[in-house]
């Protein structure tokens, strides 16, 4: 066993040699990315709004489990709704107490009213009866006194009149008041009831859980979090329409283009390769991680291939591989040349140095604009020893 790989190293670096020739192609210039799937679209549960202006979570769905619609998927602390719901109930019912008793005495008031505005009524009614008697078949003084009484009557009638228009006015306005308190002490009480069933969110389709990430913490959210009113917590992908996004380091800035072809590998599916497009580069580089001194722009890649019955969910990790070809020429390996003088040299088969003139170089290969013609059989730099 021992002498077999012996024997096979010479010949696996005489290949490597015969392979180090100038010859005539197209430089490929690979880019790799990471990037993550994500859904195009997606149900987002979010911090609901409540009168509270940051809420804590109490339970929350794990990540990847399959839930159904109207399943709770979120749960947040509502010990601050549920403190004084009793006072609450127990408000409304004593405004509701204080209401119809407002209600009943002010009926009793007007009732009371208008019998002093009937009574004024009759009894003006007699006393103008008795005036309109002639003054010739009674004395002088008689017939003045029930004048006086007349007089006398009309004005407890008007007075009672006014009397009965200012206790309405007052019963209305009780009324109100109480109606008022009432319904205050009422709407308070829903909201808190509101708010409690706010606090606890449900699906609201079948699917997948995925769990964001907190925005400065650098991990997904975790049950003790306090999150504010609009954040997005869940989401329930739709796993039919997905796409990547991923990150191209700022120093590669002008090397990738929209439309551009790509393969993307799922890490957990290494055999399986998506075909893709460039669908959109952010203009503008940004922070790859809160605090980072790497800075990059977001590609996102639109998947156009099938992936049969392979479970892909958001979140999961995948390797893009973009190649760019340019325009074919001679091509020179970089493993024959040394690019550290100047200027640039390639060392030939026989162990003598040329110099070269280069132009754009990939990982592999140099595009080579003078200095050797095709087919010129090259040395490994690595290699030599002069």
């Amino acid at each position: 066993m021992t002498a077999a790989v012996g024997c096979s190293k010479p010949d696996t670096v005489s290949s490597l040699a015969d392979d180090l020739r100038v010859r005539h192609g197209a430089l490929v210039r690979r880019y790799l990315m990471t990037g993550a799937l994500e859904a195009v679209e997606r149900a987002e549960i979010k911090v609901p709004r409540t009168r509270e202006h940051r809420l804590q979570i109490q339970w929350l769905a794990p990540d990847g489990a399959m839930v159904t619609e109207g399943e709770t998927v979120l749960e947040f602390d509502n010990s601050s709704f549920t403190a004084n719901l009793d006072q609450q109930r127990t408000a409304v019912q004593r405004s509701r107490r204080t209401l119809l008793q407002t209600q009943a005495g002010g009926e009793a008031r007007l009732r009371e009213a208008e019998s002093a505005v009937e009574r004024a009524r009759i009894a003006f009614a007699k006393a103008e009866v008795d005036a309109s008697i002639p003054e010739s078949i009674r004395s002088r003084y008689d017939h003045q006194t029930l004048q006086l009484a007349a007089s006398k009557a009309s004005a407890t009638h008007d007075k009672a009149l006014a009397d009965l228009q200012s206790t309405t006015t007052s019963v209305h306005a009780d009324n109100q008041i109480s109606e008022e308190l009432h319904r205050k002490a009422q709407r308070e009480l829903n909201v808190a009831e509101e708010n409690v069933d706010a606090v606890v969110l449900r699906a609201p389709r079948d699917g997948i859980i995925v769990v964001d990430e907190h925005p400065w913490e650098d991990r997904k959210y975790q049950v003790g979090d306090t999150l504010f009113p609009g954040w997005t917590v869940l989401g329930i992908p739709d796993l039919d329409r997905l796409r990547v996004r991923a990150a191209l380091s700022d120093v590669d800035d002008g090397e990738l283009e929209i439309g551009m072809a790509v393969k993307c590998t799922p890490d957990i599916e290494p055999d399986l390769h998506l075909e893709g497009r460039i669908g959109d580069i952010t203009p503008i580089a940004r922070e790859q991680r809160v605090f980072s001194e790497r800075r990059g722009f977001d590609v996102t890649i639109e998947i156009e291939s099938e992936h049969g019955q392979v479970l892909l969910v958001p979140g999961m990790s995948v390797r893009v591989e973009i190649e760019r070809r340019e325009d074919e020429g001679l091509l020179i390996p970089r493993a024959a040349l040394d690019l550290g003088s100047d200027p640039p040299r390639a060392l030939r088969r026989s162990g003598s140095w040329v110099e070269v003139d280069l132009g754009e170089c990939s990982a592999q290969h140099c595009v080579l604009l003078d200095g050797l013609p095709e087919g010129s059989r090259l040395g490994s730099v690595a290699g030599w020893t002069p």
